[in-house]
């Protein structure tokens, strides 16, 4: 159960203290019963036995306990004894206090640390009224920069600890090491106590141990009542192992359950004041509707939370803002709402006066930029003090390069801000490095990899420099910024179609913070979504090494900890069995850029997009159509032609690869010019790479329509039907992000009979049949490209999607399967065979137009 009671500045008068402006002695908060016994306030009788108090304060030499204000404020004890008189009831009219607030501070030591003292020390000694209290929303720690995550976060509560935080809510990084290095070791080396009134032991209602519902901060005589709380998101955004045992309840619920107890207390026990700290804020910041709209755990706690409570303090979502919010049941009254942004670079104010009947309005309500800022202040001294030595111990742990990077590899970026809902140089490189670490493990190799876009905590910039290390050169200090977590890394093994299952789960439940959440993932992977499918329906494709995925067959998953038990919702992950390789992801990160270092080969970043918008596409869109027609009929030994046409409403951006598929036997030839052709002076380059791989590629597709007839040559022992097809996909060596024209393969089919008695009259009056993997046309309806799966005239047949039609007493089914209906029932065979230089020529002669004339007519190009 949990102990109710914060940590006491002091235990006798022996006790001497360092005076500072306007900050507070922390006041027990009264035990309120919800099964916390008697025993659970009791206050350690020395100071030696609550293992929390400091010695050798840097700023005068002298040895000092908890830090204590020199406003008058009493300092209360668990027996109700006081050092001095106080009153128990309201605030006297006119009695002003100041509220200072940090906000997901992530250790920015370095960065902001003694322009963050510089801003409260300020503050403090311009406030004439009854004092000042120094307030965190959390995530002090956790997710931090080199200088602090290579020393465990220590550097960053002595700061806070210099600074005179007097109380904090819990973060969700507060649990990133688990609750019981939370509980442990770092509230011991906290000198504020941690509020979490919504963290409970798993199945009940208790607050978990070593944490509180609240504490109470004594300002210059003024009780104020700090109830912190923590997003509900928290259970998915750690290790899950780390947190098994607790259960994160509804922030709003708690704070009032807290707040109807504090109203339960004798009266000279009860607060002048109510503030929240709680880690959860709005996704945007326009207005205060638009605030709430965005995120309903922050709109319940600013419309919910009980009129008692005079100002919520807001966090996580690291967005500076500042509300007048109406209070509940009192529409005469507002309260403020405000978030501090994030790294020390706000901190929050609120000044407020007491009416002298339990209320206080608000003179001020400010979000003080700390950039650039300085103040000669003993506490600024010792800040700067603790920085430095941190800085030296780190430079010595982390300056040494581990490689080179041939330009920056950045996180998603929407304005200037991080955007985690799409993708990133940084977060795929991230993945390749996680499944190519598994290959120095004892662990058997993975399929492909996958990160989450909120692991990813800086960028990898040519032009930071850590140390004295060159331009590009990256130290450990770097990479570890990048990922600080120390999570371990392994290999989850599991189903097909629950890995299709995590790219649905990229958006995220209804009431999560972000939306969507944008998977990193290893160069193994090609996926296809449309963003405005359905829940659930999302996923068009996922092709592993250029097969589409299997949704029965066992993959290996490169990832980490946090994903592998189901962090960031992504709960199929957990559906796997998760081989940890006892290596932490930092260390496989590091291992990656010394490969390349050792090799002598700078890490770059892989521009190709790895998942695509299926809204994107052009034939999907109606911005491109394409046809493929053929003829009534080959005879055996002979050959006849498909005319392939495409019609775009504005030219498509390239590399566009096209194939032909044929049955085996069967060539196809490049022919002459037709003479519907369009002339185009924009006609792109074709060229095809890898001649193994029989792989075209158009530059782009023009606008207008061009159309070429491919030359198609039947064996002479041929009969049945014939089925050539082709189809347009973008290449994956495209240069464009997160706009891919043609993410789809769009595949087109005609169909011809071949008999010794078939009029081989080509190109006439054949039939055409289009469609798209994920957007074909049903039945009879006209399928991208304007097939319409009737029966042509002659006896060629076209089909869109599995509508069948005749031809001459055959058969050809569009579901992609071999065609059949020669006249003695027998199949031909297939071989999936995919043209070289005829598409070449063929597609050169569609996007040039009338300027293809000099490629040659009827050259052989495979058999």
């Amino acid at each position: 159960m949990s102990k109710l009671v914060t940590k006491v500045l002091a235990t006798g008068a022996a006790v001497s203290m360092l005076t500072l402006p306007g900050l507070a002695p922390v006041v027990a908060a009264p035990s309120l019963g919800n099964g916390n016994s008697a025993e659970d306030s009791a206050v350690p009788s020395t100071p030696a036995e609550t293992g929390t108090e400091k010695t050798a304060d840097s700023a005068n030499g002298t040895d000092t306990a908890k830090r204590t204000n020199s406003g008058g404020g009493a300092v209360h004890h668990a027996d109700g004894a006081e050092d001095s008189e106080s009153d128990a009831h309201a605030a006297e009219a006119g009695t002003q206090v100041q509220l200072l607030n940090l906000t997901d501070f992530h250790g920015r030591i370095s960065e902001t640390g003694t322009q963050v003292a510089s801003v409260i020390e300020e503050q403090r000694a311009g406030f004439d009224g009854a004092g000042t209290a120094v307030l965190s929303t959390g995530d002090n720690i956790g997710a931090s920069t080199y200088t602090s995550s290579s020393q465990n976060d220590t550097p960053t509560l002595d700061v806070l600890n210099a600074i005179g935080v007097q109380a904090s809510a819990v973060g969700n990084h507060e649990f990133d090491r688990g609750i019981d290095d939370l509980t442990g070791r770092v509230t011991d080396e906290a000198d504020f106590p941690y509020s979490a009134a919504n963290v409970y032991d798993k199945g009940t209602e208790n607050v978990v141990d070593g944490l509180d519902e609240y504490s109470v901060v004594d300002v210059g005589g003024v009780k104020i009542a700090v109830i912190g709380v923590v997003t509900k998101d928290t259970a998915s955004l750690v290790s899950p192992d780390g947190i098994a045992g607790l259960d994160f309840g509804d922030p709003t619920d708690a704070v009032n359950r807290v707040v109807d107890d504090i109203d339960e207390l004798p009266e000279d026990e009860q607060p002048d004041m109510t503030v929240v700290e709680a880690h959860l804020g709005a996704a945007t910041t326009e207005s205060l509707e638009e605030a709430e709209a965005s995120n309903a755990e922050f709109k319940k706690l600013v419309t919910e939370t009980d009129a008692s409570v005079d100002v919520l303090f807001t966090g996580h979502t690291h967005l500076p803002y500042k509300f007048e919010a109406p209070v509940p049941g009192d529409p005469d009254r507002t309260r403020p709402v405000l978030e501090a942004a994030n790294y020390g670079e706000i901190v929050g104010q609120v000044q407020l006066t007491a009416d002298g009947d339990g209320n206080w309005d608000a003179d001020a309500v400010e979000l003080l930029d700390t950039a650039d800022k300085s103040y000669d202040s003993p506490v600024v001294d010792e800040v700067a003090g603790i920085v430095s030595d941190a800085e030296e111990k780190a430079k010595e742990l982390g300056s040494e390069v581990t490689g080179t990077i041939s330009e920056d590899i950045t996180r998603a970026k929407k304005g200037d801000d991080e955007d985690r809902g799409a993708e990133s140089t940084l977060g795929n490189l991230v993945a390749d490095a996680l499944k190519e670490g598994v290959e120095e493990t004892q662990l058997e190799e993975a399929d492909f990899g996958i990160t989450n876009p909120g692991g990813l905590r800086t960028d990898l910039l040519c032009d930071d420099i850590y140390n004295d290390e060159d331009e590009c050169e990256v130290t450990v200090a770097e990479l570890n910024s990048v990922l600080p977590f120390a999570n371990d890394h392994g290999v989850v093994t599991m189903k097909g179609e629950d890995v299709i299952g995590l790219f649905e789960e990229q958006w995220q439940p209804d009431e999560s913070s972000r939306p969507f959440l944008h998977l990193g993932i290893s160069d193994d992977l090609d996926v296809v979504y449309d963003s405005n499918a359905d829940k659930g329906e999302h996923v068009k494709s996922v092709k592993v090494d250029g097969k589409e995925i299997d949704p029965k067959d066992d993959y290996r998953v490169a990832t980490l900890s946090f994903l592998a038990a189901g962090g960031d919702n992504f709960t199929s992950f957990a559906k796997g069995d998760f081989e940890q390789s006892g290596l932490t992801d930092f260390e496989t990160w590091e291992n990656y850029f010394n490969k390349h270092q050792d090799e002598g080969k700078d890490v770059t970043p892989d521009k190709n997009e790895r998942q695509a918008e299926a809204a994107k596409d052009v034939i999907s869109s109606g911005d491109l159509e394409a046809e493929l027609t053929g003829p009534k009929a080959i005879k055996p030994g002979e050959s006849a032609d498909f005319v392939l046409t495409t019609d775009a409403k504005s030219k498509v951006a390239g590399p566009v690869d096209v194939t032909v598929d044929l049955p085996e036997g069967y060539t196809a030839e490049a022919a002459g010019k037709s003479s519907t052709q369009s002339t185009s002076a924009d006609a792109p380059e074709v060229s095809a790479e890898d001649e193994a791989a029989k792989t075209m590629t158009l530059d782009s597709i023009p606008a207008g329509e061009s159309e070429t007839p491919v030359t198609v040559t039947a064996p002479k022992d041929a009969s049945g039907d014939v089925t050539v097809k082709v189809s347009l996909q973008a290449n994956a060596d495209g240069p464009w992000w997160d706009d891919n024209p043609l993410p789809l393969a769009h595949e087109f089919k005609a169909t011809a009979t071949v008999g010794d008695d078939a009029n081989a009259s080509a190109g006439d009056d054949g039939s055409a049949d289009g469609g798209a993997d994920g957007g074909n046309a049903d039945g009879g309806d006209s399928a991208a490209g304007g097939a319409d799966g009737s029966s042509a005239a002659g006896g060629a047949s076209a089909d869109a999607d599995g509508a069948n039609a005749s031809a001459d007493g055959g058969s050809a089914d569009g579901s992609g399967s071999d065609a059949n209906g020669s006249k003695d029932g027998g199949d031909l065979p297939r071989t999936g065979f995919e043209t070289f230089n005829i598409v070449a020529a063929a597609l050169a002669l569609i996007v040039a137009g009338g300027t293809a004339v000099t490629l040659v007519r009827r050259r052989r190009i495979n058999s």
